[in-house]
């Protein structure tokens, strides 16, 4: 079961509860549940006006790096409770050289759902080899415009001809290994200005062998940016989803897209499910939470987390999600 089908599951199970009962279970029974993210380094190459990297006092704020050999403990403790294993998590996970390395643990404790999410801007020819060589399940490239000029506008700091070279450079590779991985999925931040770009999403990419396409409204997180489409243009917004699926429908290729809480203005239950499975991994958090990687275990780190207690907060509705709840809005299209 991949990392979609059980999203297509969550929606199908309506109650929450149920659903936070069924994921604590498995916690007792020590198999997989968790959902880990990792920022193996807290820098960025580009300001992304969207994002918080776009503001030099955010910038100054996030410093750090993971040692490589706290890449083997935090696998040691983490990667046989996870399910899905990303690397890159708001940061850029190419800006710490031995990245690659975190994918290389996934693998070898057998995670179902590996991947990278980055703007593809740094990599090199020999770690796109590499993630085909490994099987990378899933190679996630951020792209805020579909012309030239939107993307490098939002995206500052980048080369769009860097990007489709990327692109190029990972088909090629796939197609030498006669593989279908690392598949590729583009995140589209959508705001009131490169909206109706989407419409023609296809005449660029239609080459690349995408495998899914998730549309995601803008937040405010702290950049320079965070117009989000107008009430007067959300027509305009579902009627491209409406494209979007049909496209994408005919290609094979899956979407995810938020078409009932665009404004993320409307609470979601489901927020509890998002963070009981979410464990987020920085290079501050042994020093937040006091520990070092290579003394600790699983149990002692649930510890640390108080997950158990906010899990039985959750089932017990004593508690509500620390989450941002745009990450369950999302409803999974084929």
């Amino acid at each position: 079961m991949n990392f979609y089908t059980l999203l297509r599951l969550n929606k199908k199970i309506k109650n929450t509860t149920l659903k936070l009962i069924g994921i604590y279970t498995l916690h007792l029974l020590g198999k997989r549940h968790l959902s880990v993210r990792i920022d193996p380094s807290l820098n960025c190459n580009l300001f992304c006006r969207m994002c918080y990297f776009s503001s030099m006092e955010q910038r100054k704020k996030m410093k750090g790096i993971i040692s490589e050999s706290d890449f083997i403990s935090i696998a040691k403790v983490l990667f046989p409770k996870a399910l899905q294993v990303y690397v890159g998590c708001g940061a850029e996970p190419t800006t710490h050289r031995n990245f690659m390395e975190l994918v290389k643990l996934a693998k070898k404790h057998k995670v179902p759902h590996v991947g990278v999410v980055t703007n593809g801007q740094l990599l090199t020819e020999g770690q796109i080899q590499l993630m085909t060589d490994l099987s990378l399940n899933e190679l996630t490239l951020s792209c805020h415009g579909v012309t030239k000029e939107t993307y490098e506008h939002f995206m500052t700091g980048s080369k769009f001809d860097r990007f489709l070279s990327t692109l190029e450079s990972v088909s090629t590779y796939k197609k030498q290994k006669k593989s279908r991985y690392p598949e590729i999925r583009i995140n589209y931040t959508v705001n009131n200005k490169n909206l109706s770009e989407l419409n023609d999403f296809f005449l660029l990419f239609e080459k690349y062998n995408i495998s899914t396409i998730q549309i995601r409204p803008v937040l405010d997180i702290g950049g320079k940016y965070s117009n989000a489409i107008t009430d007067e243009q959300i027509p305009e917004y579902n009627k491209i989803i409406n494209h979007l699926k049909n496209e994408c429908s005919k290609r094979g290729i899956g979407l995810l897209a938020n078409i009932k809480n665009i404004k993320f203005t409307e609470k979601n239950e489901d927020s509890k499910v998002a963070d009981a499975v979410y464990c987020y991994i920085g290079p501050e958090t042994s020093e937040q939470l006091n520990f070092e990687w290579g003394k600790i275990n699983f149990h002692d780190f649930t510890n640390k987390t108080g997950w158990r207690k906010k899990m039985y907060a959750f089932i017990r509705n004593k508690k509500q999600s620390s989450l941002n709840k745009s990450a369950v809005n999302y409803e999974v299209f084929e």
